[in-house]
């Protein structure tokens, strides 16, 4: 059994772009959830990870990216077909969700799996267009090694326990996640 340990992760948002976003199911509340707990995640020092798919063709990233984040663009699926694994993922485990899961996200994280990364994906912030993809998606990255966790699962394990200086921010994030 692995837990995730924010001491030792960074966060992999890929491509949540805006003419993405609402071609995929669900796509406009993912988007917002997934800003709410990359927001709050900078809060608490995490190093954060953005990648634009064909920017040009698909749009910026559909919301504000956190100040200290790193946006990079690509036109591969996998981002570590553009970008080095350090570059990408500059820890040893590496949360990562984003758009689409049977695509973009499916490809980056399986090379992430095999350069020896830790992987978590966040199966409510990741989405396709078709549900049967991402259902699939999920299956084939589970099978690989992949932990599969939820935005609630993540926000707990990133902080653990009442006496963390984040745990207030991230009762309040959990409330607002879940209304």
């Amino acid at each position: 059994m692995i837990k995730l340990d924010r001491n030792r992760a960074s966060v992999l948002a890929i491509d949540m772009q805006t003419r993405l976003v609402p071609a995929v199911e669900d796509g406009e509340v993912i988007a917002k959830r997934a800003s709410l707990v990359l927001q709050w995640v900078q809060t608490l020092d995490a190093e954060i990870i953005v990648t634009e798919h064909c920017p040009n063709k698909l749009g910026a990233t559909m919301f504000a990216i956190p100040s200290e984040a790193r946006c990079l663009q690509k036109t591969a699926f996998s981002a570590l077909d553009q970008h080095s694994v350090q570059v990408i993922a500059p820890a040893d485990q590496v949360v990562v969700f984003g758009m689409e899961t049977h695509v973009c996200v499916l490809q980056t994280v399986l090379d992430l799996v095999a350069s020896g990364k830790q992987v978590f994906v966040v199966s409510d912030l990741s989405s396709s267009a078709n549900r049967l993809d991402q259902q699939l998606a999920i299956v084939r990255m589970q099978s690989n090694g992949v932990i599969i966790l939820s935005s609630e699962m993540l926000l707990t394990e990133w902080v653990r326990g009442a006496k963390d200086a984040g745990f207030e921010s991230m009762l309040a994030l959990v409330k607002e996640l879940r209304s």
